[in-house]
């Protein structure tokens, strides 16, 4: 579309994300199985726009928002130390869970739910809140904070897909989110625990929002400050990182943004709203390399008995 484009900023992290070839994936089964939800769900459609990848901050957000979510990944992740490899360790889960086999998706969500296995302790009096005082014990295993992150996740990347593309219908949203029921149980959170639509899902974020169970807590900041301001090798990285954090913030429920201390005036929500229109508007014209992930063809390949050296399921 004439006089509408995405700014070059934006065009280099997406760009930045794709890998140089497919040795550079991390699907390696060629059984032709559509895995946990095939060429024809909703999840293939959404997860393979690569402009969600824009999204990861507001996930992160969400789910550090939670002060026991928060103390998990401060006294038992490298979110701190190597910031940029346990995010590209997510990536890979997420990307494996929506377009590899099943036996892929089963094998790296059982290692990711024994590493969590051990995560455990006692919230310390410094990131206590009013809601979730001091001395709270937390598990990855409590299912309350299983469901929190499953939300989170599952929430921003329609949040994002709203933002940042558009197009879904109410009728899609629903079924995206009964889909990731099945990812929910792989992480040990039961069917029940989830949500049969985008508004039940939507009213639950609200909610632990609102009752100050997801209200961020001293240990929540300090995760936040990583994920906002990651150390970068150069500083003509910044202005990307800095992107990458005004994208989170707006997307971001104002109860939070307030909760982080993160300063939005109208003339922040302006540029917002200019960016993301421009993006989604910009759509027609992207290159296929900015609208489709790879990893969606060779998924594709793969199911329709495509990829070479393909063996028969």
């Amino acid at each position: 579309m004439p006089g509408v484009s995405i700014p070059r900023s934006v065009q280099r992290l997406l760009t930045r994300q794709s890998p140089a070839s497919s040795k550079s994936f991390p699907l390696r089964d060629r059984t032709p199985d559509p895995g946990l939800f095939g060429p024809d769900s909703v999840t293939w459609v959404v997860m393979r726009e690569p402009r969600l990848l824009l999204a990861a901050g507001r996930a992160l957000l969400m789910q550090a928002a939670n002060p026991l979510v928060a103390q998990g990944a401060i006294e038992h992740s490298t979110y701190r130390s190597d910031p940029y490899g346990r995010l590209e360790r997510t990536v890979r889960w997420v990307t494996i869970v929506c377009f590899g086999t099943t036996q892929e998706a089963e094998r790296v969500s059982g290692r990711v739910s024994s590493l969590h296995r051990p995560v455990s302790g006692l919230l310390p009096a410094a990131n206590g809140t009013s809601t979730v005082p001091a001395g709270t014990p937390y598990s990855a295993s409590d299912p309350a904070l299983l469901r929190w992150v499953h939300a989170s996740f599952v929430d921003t990347m329609l949040v994002a897909h709203d933002a940042l593309v558009g197009g879904l219908s109410a009728a899609e949203r629903d079924t995206f989110v009964r889909e990731w029921d099945e990812v929910a149980r792989l992480m040990g959170l039961p069917s029940s625990q989830c949500w049969p639509d985008a508004a039940g899902l939507r009213t639950y974020v609200e909610e632990e929002v609102l009752r100050g169970q997801a209200q961020p807590g001293a240990g929540s900041l300090e995760v936040a400050e990583t994920v906002l301001h990651p150390p970068v090798k150069s500083p003509l990285l910044r202005p990307g990182t800095d992107t990458l954090a005004f994208i989170a913030t707006g997307l971001l429920p104002s109860h939070l943004r307030r909760g982080y201390g993160l300063s939005w005036t109208p003339v922040h929500a302006a540029a917002f709203s200019g960016l993301t229109r421009s993006m989604r508007l910009a759509t027609p014209a992207l290159s296929r390399r900015l609208r489709i992930s790879p990893v969606y063809d060779l998924a594709l390949a793969r199911s329709e008995r495509r990829w070479p050296g393909a063996r028969a399921a």
